[in-house]
Parts: structure tokens; C-alpha cells; sequence
């Protein structure tokens, strides 16, 4: 799972809140260079099991509706063979989970409308071919 800004900003406002990196690792369960490498940028993934042990402590201080979103798209990759999906399509994945929910809604909208479009136009020339 990458290491969003909002996850960086969660674990820093942890860290704060509960007095230090060496106390949130502890309560975390993970080892405090863990905790440093995420910090400072230095590792932009988290592993599923690593995950497991930060995300309790996290979600005080997450935007939870937002990482709902982003949890639910992870979910979601997870379930596709990502082998047959262009580049494209994965940035634009991750970037579509960046969204709220609000412009989720508006875009996939626009996406679909756009699609129908394609597919009438698609079908038009096909009748006129025959």
C-alpha cells in the first residue's frame, strides 16, 4: 500500500499526539526505524502485516471518510490481476482513489456519459458499414 500524504500526516500528528516516535512505534508494535523510514520519506510503501499494526493506531487521526475511499480502492486493485491493466488505467486508478466522494461520483458520471457517447457513435458507423 503506498505511503499517501494523508497516512504521512496521520502518522506525524500520532507521533505528536502521543509524545514520540519511540512510543508510537511501541503501541504500533513495530520497530521505531519503521516508523522513521515512513516519516521521512524514505519508504513509500507500507506491507500488508505492517499495515495491520499502524492503521489502529492511525485512524484517530485520519480523515476517515477519504480513507475509507482509498482502503476500498486497495480492496478493490487487490481483487483485479493487475498484469492486465495498462499503466494508464493504474494511475488512473490510484489517482481516482485520491478523490472524495463527491468528486468520485461526478467523475465517474462524466465517464460513463462519455463511454455511452463513444459506444452510440461505435454502433452508428457500424449500421451505416453494413
Amino acid at each position: 500500500m503506498k505511503v499517501t500524504d494523508e497516512i504521512l500526516k496521520a502518522m506525524q500528528k500520532g507521533v505528536e499526539h502521543i509524545g514520540s516516535k519511540n512510543a508510537f512505534a511501541q503501541r504500533a508494535n513495530v520497530s521505531i526505524n519503521t516508523v522513521t523510514k515512513y516519516l521521512t520519506r524514505k519508504t513509500h510503501t507500507i506491507n500488508d502485516d505492517t499495515w495491520a499494526k499502524i492503521q489502529p493506531v492511525l485512524l484517530p487521526f485520519l480523515n476517515n471518510k477519504d480513507h475509507h475511499n482509498r482502503q476500498r480502492m486497495e480492496e478493490f486493485k487487490k481483487t483485479l490481476d493487475m498484469t492486465d491493466i495498462s499503466s494508464n488505467g493504474k494511475i488512473l486508478l490510484d489517482a481516482f482513489a485520491e478523490l472524495t466522494d463527491e468528486q468520485q461520483e461526478r467523475k465517474l458520471i462524466e465517464i460513463v456519459e462519455i463511454a455511452r457517447e463513444n459506444l452510440k457513435k461505435r454502433n452508428e458507423e457500424a449500421g451505416k458499414v453494413q
